[in-house]
């Protein structure tokens, strides 16, 4: 076995978020008469957490404006709270990597730059006992790529960074990994594509959840 264990970024790499992500975004510039996005415009939003999404939203004439970030982000949140599992699903393939991978005697944990009070609940409703530990963004760390977050994951599982590997579909989680020293292995079926992993120096980069198996025992 080359890995004991995998830890995984959630959105665009184990669950599909995009569409219901995109109509929370939505839901928030609507309200406020700012621009909308289309999906595929919103998958080069996402990833840095709800905080740079926000942000990221936000048009230029409000950046800087607090109270208009908070209540933003506020609105964000409530909506996505409720609505985020309008659409989502696992991608194809991945409960059956999950459970393979398991029954192989490899830990799984996921390490998200989504808010922790919204990891949990999704982890858990698509994918149980399949996943050891669920670790979300919050306050106590910056998000990841930096490594602190990571090596607080790493030490809850109690695992050496060169005995685990991490997976997610964009550039910061290949940063994610390699800050933490691991290696880290891209998606290419996620919200960025193949071309942003390799790009950003992907140890790895897989078309399909069954290849992750023979990277992996």
């Amino acid at each position: 076995m080359t890995y004991t264990h995998v830890i995984f970024d959630l959105d665009g790499t184990l669950l599909n978020t995009l569409e219901d992500l995109t109509i929370a975004g939505n839901h928030v510039c609507e309200s406020r008469g700012w621009p909308t996005y289309t999906a595929d415009q919103f998958r080069y939003k996402v990833g840095n957490g709800q905080i740079k999404l926000i942000e990221r939203l936000i048009p230029a004439e409000f950046m800087g404006n607090g109270r208009v970030f908070e209540q933003a982000l506020a609105d964000f949140r409530a909506f996505y709270a409720e609505h985020k599992e309008d659409h989502t699903a696992p991608y194809p393939g991945i409960l059956e990597l999950l459970d393979e991978l398991r029954e192989r005697g490899v830990t799984c944990a996921v390490l998200s730059n989504k808010d922790h009070a919204a990891t949990v609940p999704l982890v858990e409703r698509y994918f149980g006992d399949r996943v050891a530990l669920a670790q979300g963004r919050i306050d106590t760390f910056p998000p990841k790529p930096d490594p602190a977050i990571t090596a607080h994951v790493l030490e809850q599982l109690d695992t050496d960074p060169k005995t685990a590997l991490y997976v997610g579909d964009s550039n910061v989680d290949i940063a994610c990994g390699h800050n933490a020293g691991m290696r880290s292995c891209g998606v290419a079926w996620g919200f960025r594509g193949r071309a942003e992993l390799e790009g950003a120096g992907a140890d790895y980069v897989i078309d399909t959840p069954e290849e992750l198996l023979g990277i992996v025992l």
